[in-house]
């Protein structure tokens, strides 16, 4: 039994998919975020405001809108999953960023990844290492490292 616990909490891989945003390939556009209603909207304000932070343009629209003929901005889609283990937590989160069909930034995290009960921790947070893994030059090692200790530093 100590072996296995042992091998599920060294796991450190939360992120499973990354593809980092490239600012220029945005430019000036709007990015659209897809409110598809489904998602908790505790997860979209985390989003939006991670935008602001890194300085991009957005506009929040519902799934109803965002095929219409006169949006070409890029597309940011998301959703996120909860499990519940114990306790209810968040599994999975999948951002990604869509320009005329073609994916041009995404990152998917597992939290069940990083092994044990490292799965628990801040929804918030973790959403907010990944959009920084996304935007900014967050390195993937740090984001797996900090999104594995449940979102917070262990300082």
């Amino acid at each position: 039994m100590f072996a296995a616990l042992l091998l599920t909490g060294c796991a450190n891989n939360a992120v499973v998919e990354l593809q980092k945003l490239d600012a220029n390939a945005i430019g000036n556009k709007n990015i659209l975020v897809i409110d598809d209603g489904r998602t908790k909207d505790s997860i979209r304000h985390v989003i939006t405001s991670k935008l602001d932070e890194h300085g991009f343009k957005y506009k929040v629209v519902e799934t109803s809108q965002s095929n219409s003929a006169s949006s070409q901005e890029p597309k940011l889609i998301y959703s996120a999953n909860w499990w519940w283990d114990v306790a209810t937590y968040m599994r999975y989160l999948n951002v990604e960023i869509v320009d005329n069909g073609t994916v041009i930034a995404l990152v998917k995290i597992d939290t069940v990844m990083c092994g044990g009960f490292d799965k628990f921790g801040s929804a918030q947070r973790r959403t907010e290492l990944s959009l920084d893994l996304l935007l900014s030059d967050l390195s993937k090692e740090e984001a797996n490292k900090l999104i594995c200790l449940g979102g917070e530093s262990n300082n």
